[in-house]
């Protein structure tokens, strides 16, 4: 498989890639795709992912995963990492192409070794949970602390859970902690949730149940339902908050909408 961008050498196509890029910040996607089209056709490997993404987006043209697999795959083998990992995307959840772990993998760790920190971070969890692979810990964290290291903050959460248990790294809970903060303080909801667990338990850092709490407030409120959860149970036994059994339901039910199986069995416990 190629893994490297050839370069363009067609100047003609170079202008209609860059015709194609004026009229998509323009919002003229009709147009952008008649550019990206010409120049896909004389070879070039961006206009062509363009291509696939016009086509999963429906900007310009009719929505299809099919066709925008057969061009994510058409630059994916010109080297194009976007495309790598979009047609890993593709393989692994099934989108315009027959679901495929395996296949995914190998998209991804091209796209992961051409440099592109999602990719890099999708790769080490391939390598984490053996989806497509078999189960590789230590290249797991190489792969997230690459992607962290170039600013994925999931990557750089998932690190953290590394960490935290010793998984594919010696066991170090106050690195742990250090990454889940980091990430947490540019905004990765499950990084504060994580940080709010090292609080409420005193993993890697002094025990402060006030400050759990005002984690998993922080990440509960964007949206992470292991956040919400936790909050709940905060309200439910009054930990770092005074005790509140209406708010305790309230965000247990949200965790339960959000697909908290904690939440729901829990729930499903006291309506009994």
């Amino acid at each position: 498989m190629a893994r490297k961008v050839a370069r363009q050498t067609d100047p003609a196509a170079e202008q209609e890639f860059a015709n194609g890029e004026a009229y998509a910040r323009m919002e003229e996607y009709e147009k952008a795709v008649v550019c990206y089209t010409q120049a896909a056709q004389a070879g070039h490997g961006e206009a062509e992912c363009r291509l696939g993404a016009c086509y999963e987006e429906g900007k310009g043209v009719a929505r299809s995963d099919a066709e925008a697999a057969v061009h994510y795959r058409r630059a994916a083998w010109r080297g194009v990492a976007v495309a790598q990992y979009r047609l890993g995307l593709c393989y692994a959840e099934g989108r315009g192409i027959g679901q495929d772990d395996a296949a995914a993998y190998e998209w991804l760790r091209l796209a992961a070794e051409n440099g592109l920190a999602e990719a890099q971070h999708r790769a080490g969890l391939c390598l984490l949970y053996g989806v497509g692979t078999q189960k590789n810990p230590s290249a797991a964290a190489q792969w997230l602390r690459a992607a962290a290291e170039q600013g994925n903050l999931s990557a750089r959460c998932d690190l953290g859970s590394c960490y935290l248990v010793g998984k594919g790294v010696e066991r170090n809970e106050r690195r742990a902690y250090r990454c889940f903060r980091t990430a947490a303080m540019k905004g990765c909801a499950e990084a504060m949730n994580n940080l709010g667990y090292c609080f409420r338990f005193g993993r890697g850092v002094k025990k402060n149940e006030k400050k759990a709490f005002g984690c998993f407030r922080a990440a509960a409120r964007r949206g992470s339902a292991g956040a919400q959860y936790n909050l709940g149970l905060c309200y439910a036994v009054g930990s770092g908050v005074a005790q509140n059994e209406a708010q305790a339901v309230e965000w247990l039910q949200r965790a339960a909408r959000g697909g908290n199986e904690s939440a729901k069995k829990l729930l499903a416990h006291s309506n009994a």
